[in-house]
Parts: structure tokens; C-alpha cells; sequence
């Protein structure tokens, strides 16, 4: 697995920034659910606050909205432990570069829904961080400098 991680370097050698911005975004989104967790994330529920409940885009409304406020609200600290795990495992999918395509579905899922919904995503500059994870999930951003390579060696299928 290790011969594999460094011959990952020579054959895909053109997508090593690629692969930079991934270990980057994943030491950021580990630290930021340690971060969380240090603060006291945990003990206010935060998330059923921050639900943006009065503006939003016109797609963020509608039965799926209403089930989503339902949800968040009632059961909001099963809910900050999904967000933080999910945060987590994509964090970690991303620094190791293994899963990648998976763990950048879970992270263009939690980008949009955090987009649409809360009013604390309110930058514009968050609508990216989606493009950034389709982004990933299109070029297989875990071949290089990671761990999917090895896997795409061996079995060659759609999710390496």
C-alpha cells in the first residue's frame, strides 16, 4: 500500500494541487469539529437556532424545508452529533484521500443544505465549497497523494 501511495505521486503527478487543496479542506473541517466540540457545541442547540426560517431562496422551501425544520428542531442534539460526525468523516476521507468520491457526496449534501438553509452561511463565498467538493467527486481527487490509488489499481471501479 505504501509503494502504492508514492507511485500515486508519478502517475498523477498533474493533480498534486489537487490534491494539496483536499489535505488542506480536510485538516480544516477536523479542526473545525474539534473546535466545536471545545466550545460547547454540544450543550446549546445551536443548529434549531440558526435554521433560517424567514428568508431564503425560493428552493429551500416547500415539504422537504418543513420535514428538515421539524427534525432540526426536535431533535437537535442528535443532530449536532450527525453534522459532527459527518464533518468528521469527510475531514478525515480527505486528508487520507481514501473514499473521497463518497466522503465528497456526504460533503456536497452538508455544503448545500448549510447554503439553503441556515442563516449563518449568509458569504457568498459558501456556494463554493460545493463546487469545490463536485469538484472532487468528478476527477477522483484521492488518487494523488492518497489512498485511493492503491484501490483504483486493484479493482478499477467507479468509486476510486
Amino acid at each position: 500500500m505504501i509503494a502504492s501511495f508514492l507511485e500515486s505521486i508519478r502517475y498523477v503527478g498533474h493533480m498534486w494541487p489537487l490534491a494539496l487543496v483536499r489535505i488542506f479542506l480536510g485538516v480544516q473541517a477536523v479542526s473545525k469539529v474539534f473546535e466545536r466540540v471545545g466550545t460547547g457545541y454540544l450543550d446549546h442547540p445551536y443548529i434549531s437556532e440558526r435554521l433560517n426560517l424567514t428568508e431564503g431562496p425560493q428552493i429551500a422551501f416547500g415539504i422537504y424545508f418543513e420535514i428538515f425544520k421539524s427534525l432540526i428542531q426536535s431533535q437537535w442534539l442528535l443532530m449536532t452529533y450527525i453534522l459532527l460526525a459527518l464533518e468528521l468523516i469527510v475531514g478525515v476521507s480527505y486528508i487520507l484521500g481514501l473514499g473521497v468520491r463518497i466522503a465528497s457526496l456526504i460533503g456536497m449534501v452538508l455544503s448545500l443544505h448549510i447554503y439553503l438553509y441556515f442563516e449563518f452561511a449568509s458569504s457568498p463565498g459558501q456556494i463554493y465549497l460545493f463546487y469545490i467538493h463536485v469538484l472532487f467527486c468528478l476527477l477522483g481527487a484521492g488518487r494523488c497523494l492518497g489512498l485511493d490509488f492503491y484501490f483504483y489499481k486493484s479493482r478499477r471501479g467507479l468509486l476510486w
